[in-house]
């Protein structure tokens, strides 16, 4: 970590993805002061490996791909760009997950095999470790995908698989690379029930080994240039959380050797296909530039970044006709891309900056204090002007819809979680649940799961704790509506009605679209926030600052009066 968090130790850049070329191994000196590490991608776990390494003991159906990225790797580290991984992926259209591989001992044998193959091989070439990208199955991560009929089984039994085959994969890749540096890609412990529980399998496995190399979750959340406090927070977002998952022992593995690895897409406003803000590049490039200063601060092991043109290397058309690169094709793609290569070769994190921003250095004196321990994870998310802790009353019907199923009464109740309401499909009783998400993000379908949560609303009750009366904000996001009282006061009331849907990210990038000004007393002040789903979406975002977006100093949030 650097400047304010620790030692001066930048965090490796990496770059996802390639496959092997003459480039690398011709003009590895060209590529130093970029990037650190390449991600190389020989495509599925299973068929890939078979094709480019060889497996159930075959030889490869393609004898060039590995001696090509033999070469490359050795190029690249003989110019000291030594953070190289091996990528693999989990097909969309391919058989796993399903009910029978989840269960099946034989596949559990299969994935071992396969990834010791990788590991072996992954070792012998020079890699640094091996990258998992995940993402592609994640619609038969949900339990209600229509291929889980659940007949002859229960969803606990396809979690428990999914659990022993994430132990597996990591064993057969560990068996033969001990040292490798384990990235997941997209990287995140909370989401999807069966991709969740695969991944916490595979680091229950590297903590039983105190493997040295480490989880590193490659997360996209930072694809799109957030606010710069948001930006701060994700390479913690799932360290505050992380408490909730897993028992202690891989919670001290995780401290020890793990990191969120925060992702950058440099061309997103011409490559995505989303509502992305268009905008001069000089003022895209001046934002990529202070993420990346934020990230150099905050990650504490790896930054990585994502492009569909391969702009580690400078467009050129006499090297991309002789190598096949694919590099970025627009009109200002040469100015652009020599910007981002600026960006990437001045490695000055954002606290040794001489403009640093002091409430942005107190961020990272709290990330600090959290990584030190003296700092629980309510308290980060404390620092970041979110509540850690919520009490929460639903599944509730839409407030537009169902109102006789919002039980609006128990807003004027004391709360007790003995007292049962009508709710939309029966009783319901208030319940206390650790957000820990200090981004700010509320995702309700971490309470009650990817099912069920169309035509819903519930309420979200958290007590604020001002030392003193100061003028705040309450920055908001929500999808598909959101009403909130502050006090006595409903300060923010969007709920449609006819169902209108509503994305939660303005722009592809602003997860706040929303800022209400409040004056906020000295003691203790009750917010509701109250969330409602159409269809799909059932999340919002809520966070507190000052005028220019920073967390105010001396608030904190609690589930009572009481300061905690």
């Amino acid at each position: 970590m650097s400047g304010t968090l620790g030692t001066l130790i930048l965090p490796a850049m990496l770059w996802y993805c390639v496959s092997p070329n003459a480039y690398f191994s011709d003009h590895a000196a060209d590529l130093r002061g970029l990037y650190d590490g390449y991600f190389f991608v020989c495509w599925s776990w299973d068929t890939g490996v078979a094709n480019v390494i060889g497996a159930d003991g075959n030889p490869p159906t393609d004898p060039t791909w590995w001696p090509l990225v033999t070469r490359n790797v050795a190029a690249l580290r003989a110019e000291g760009i030594t953070e190289n991984h091996l990528a693999v992926t989990f097909g969309s259209n391919e058989a796993w997950p399903s009910p029978e591989l989840l269960r099946s001992e034989e596949w559990t044998a299969k994935m071992r095999s396969r990834f010791s193959t990788l590991g072996r091989a992954a070792k012998a070439t020079g890699f640094k470790g091996v990258s998992l990208d995940i993402e592609y199955p994640y619609q038969r991560y949900a339990l209600d995908h229509r291929i889980y009929t659940h007949d002859g089984y229960t969803p606990g039994d396809l979690l428990a698989g999914a659990f022993r085959q994430g132990q597996a994969v990591v064993a057969g890749l560990l068996d033969e690379f001990p040292e490798a540096v384990v990235f997941v890609l997209p990287g995140g412990l909370r989401g999807y029930p069966i991709g969740e529980q695969f991944v916490l399998g595979m680091l229950d496995e590297m903590a039983r080994r105190d493997a040295p190399g480490g989880m590193h979750l490659a997360t996209e959340y930072s694809y799109s240039l957030l606010d710069p406090v948001t930006q701060a927070a994700i390479p913690r977002f799932e360290d505050a959380g992380l408490v909730d998952l897993v028992p202690a022992s891989t919670l001290g593995y995780w401290r020890r050797r793990c990191s969120m690895a925060p992702g950058a897409w440099p061309m997103r406003m011409i490559e995505t296909s989303g509502e992305y803000l268009v905008r001069p590049w000089a003022e895209e490039l001046a934002d990529l530039k202070e993420q990346h200063m934020i990230l150099r601060a905050t990650a504490k092991r790896y930054v990585w970044s994502y492009g569909g043109a391969q702009v580690w290397h400078m467009p050129d058309s006499t090297i991309d006709a002789q190598y096949h690169l694919g590099s970025a094709n627009f009109p200002e793609a040469k100015e652009v891309v020599a910007g981002w290569h600026a960006i990437l070769r001045d490695r000055t994190p954002y606290d040794r900056a001489p403009n640093a921003d002091p409430r942005m250095l107190r961020l990272f004196r709290a990330i600090r204090e959290f990584d030190e321990g003296t700092r629980d994870a309510d308290g980060l998310c404390d620092a970041f002007g979110t509540p850690g802790r919520w009490w929460v009353l639903g599944i509730l019907g839409n407030l537009r819809i169902e109102p006789a199923r919002t039980a609006k009464e128990a807003l004027s109740e004391p709360i007790s979680p003995a007292r049962a309401y009508w709710g939309r499909d029966g009783w319901v009783r208030w319940f206390p649940w650790a957000s820990h998400y200090p981004p700010g993000v509320v995702d309700c379908n971490r309470v009650w799961g990817y099912m069920n949560s169309d035509s819903a609303s519930a309420y979200f009750v958290t007590w604020l704790h001002s030392e003193r009366a100061v003028d705040g904000w309450l920055n908001i996001g929500w999808a598909d509506g959101l009403s909130i009282q502050f006090g006595d006061s409903v300060v923010f009331d969007e709920v449609p009605y006819p169902p209108v849907r509503h994305s939660l990210r303005v722009h592809d990038r602003y997860q706040f679209e929303r800022r209400v000004p409040v004056r906020i007393p000295e003691g203790a002040t009750r917010i509701v926030c109250t969330p409602v789903s159409y269809r799909g979406g059932f999340i919002y975002t809520f966070r507190i600052t000052d005028e220019d977006g920073y967390p105010l100093p001396g608030v904190r949030f609690s589930l009572s009066e009481e300061v905690r």
